[in-house]
């Protein structure tokens, strides 16, 4: 499996990854936009020709805001997000930023035990912010200060 930066040529299948998984989808546009830009980061995990995950960020001033974070079903539980969060959690790094913030489905448990695992901790909630899934939203949070 490769981890980096989203190539060209998995744009349109990294925006039908986020359709089938995300009630926030990006549309292949959005996607083609952001793995250019300085202040956002999409990454994809592929292998072969295959994309497997993605994930994007957006950069501000002392955060990285986690957009979207997808799977395919055939490769979920195989450290694909995980890995993904941890190359986030990288730049976030090097970039210098406070914290990384995301926002979750508050019954996505696969979701949440993985950025619980990564040192996400509840912040907030956002009621009635997944329409489609008629479900709210967990604010988790890390902190990344310079230990």
């Amino acid at each position: 499996m490769e981890f980096g930066r989203i190539k060209k040529q998995h744009i349109t299948a990294a925006a039908e990854l986020e359709a089938a998984c995300l009630d926030t989808a990006w549309s292949a546009a959005q996607i083609d936009n952001a793995a250019d830009r300085e202040d956002a980061l999409y990454l994809a995990a592929t292998e072969g020709d295959e994309l497997c995950a993605v994930a994007s960020c957006v950069f501000s001033a002392f955060e990285a805001m986690v957009e979207n974070v997808a799977t395919a079903e055939k490769h979920r539980k195989r450290g694909c997000a995980a890995e993904l969060m941890r190359l986030i959690e990288a730049e976030a790094r090097r970039r210098d930023l406070e914290q990384i913030s995301l926002e979750v489905a508050s019954r996505n448990s696969a979701a949440i035990a993985l950025y619980t695992k990564a040192g996400f901790t509840v912040a907030g909630l956002r009621k009635g912010f997944y329409r489609r899934q008629n479900d709210d939203a967990l604010v988790m949070i890390k902190e990344i200060h310079a230990e």
